[in-house]
């Protein structure tokens, strides 16, 4: 087997010009491959190599205060290395309320084309608590129903996506694919019952949902639609419009800087609770809040907040 140092010699010396010593190195890898001593050209350049990119890892500066948190589960974790830097009960399985709709986005993302049209049915526009006042038989596309979605939060889009899987005849269908889903990214502590998150027998962890999180971002549809704070939405013929106001303060109020996402969830059972991320220079951190203290609008955003001025104070990649 060729020695791999031997091979990096080779490269290394043919790239700056040494050839010589970069031939030497060649017959030596000859020689133990072939038990000859025939001379040989190296042939590969080292854009070809492919070598695995090496990431920055982020670290907490040491002596770092830990942040006082008020929330019951809580999770802070960089997004490239995928490396937990703050946690608190992260695996607890809880109700995580619209921060369900995570999911729903990525699998629509997955297995929709942004420009079908969805036909609204009466189920989706009489869903229950956010919505964005879809009208039955309203025609609108998958690009605005996830806009309408992710930045509103309605419920009444996702119900209308979910049921697009099955021309309309439930959201079974849908349910299915979320949970196959969920197992196969590793989620273990997740089950769905419901797209948008009204069924609180449905639960998911802190660390499940940055292992989504992480996924979601890398498509550009999802996290450029969570950075916006506000759109308009519209039916296809351009008569029926929603106004649509960003329900993360990280986002639209409070114009934290970075702020890219992602979403916010609230239920009685579930307390209020938001995925946040944040880019800044290059990284991007990202904080999970489930279930604050304060029963307020903006706790959960306040926490979040917290979270991440923390982690942006505490944390250098290096």
């Amino acid at each position: 087997m060729i020695e791999k140092p031997l091979i990096l010699l080779s490269i290394f010396f043919n790239v700056v010009g040494m050839s010589g010593l970069s031939n030497k190195y060649d017959q030596a890898i000859a020689k133990l491959e072939t038990g000859n001593n025939s001379k040989v050209v190296a042939s590969v350049g080292i854009d070809s190599i492919g070598f695995p990119e090496i990431l920055p890892s982020p670290k907490i500066i040491p002596f770092s205060i830990k942040p006082d948190i008020q929330s019951r589960y809580y999770l802070l974790g960089d997004y490239d290395s995928g490396k937990t830097l703050l946690r608190y009960q992260e695996n607890e399985k809880v109700p995580i309320a619209s921060t369900t709709k995570i999911m729903t986005a990525l699998l629509v993302l997955e297995n929709y084309k942004l420009d079908e049209i969805v036909n609204v049915s009466e189920t989706a526009s009489n869903q229950i608590g956010a919505d964005v006042f879809l009208r039955t038989g309203e025609k609108i596309t998958v690009s605005e129903l996830l806009h309408c979605l992710l930045i509103k939060s309605g419920n009444d889009a996702a119900y209308a996506l979910a049921e697009h899987m099955s021309n309309n005849q439930g959201i079974e269908q849908f349910l299915m694919a979320m949970n196959k889903k969920a197992s196969e990214l590793g989620m273990t502590n997740t089950f769905y019952k419901d797209p948008a998150g009204l069924d609180v027998s449905g639960y998911s962890t802190a660390k499940d949902l940055f292992t989504l999180t992480r996924i979601a971002l890398k498509n550009d549809t999802f996290s450029k639609i969570t950075s916006l704070s506000k759109y308009v939405a519209k039916n296809i013929d351009g008569t029926i419009y929603h106004q649509l106001d960003n329900s993360n303060r990280l986002v639209n109020e409070y114009k934290y800087i970075g702020a890219i996402g992602v979403k916010t969830g609230y239920m009685p059972e579930a307390g209020h609770c938001l995925v946040s991320a944040v880019e800044r220079e290059g990284h991007t951190l990202i904080g999970i809040i489930l279930s604050t203290y304060a029963d307020t609008p903006s706790a959960s955003a306040d926490e979040s907040r917290k979270l991440q001025d923390w982690g942006w104070s505490n944390i250098k990649w290096e």
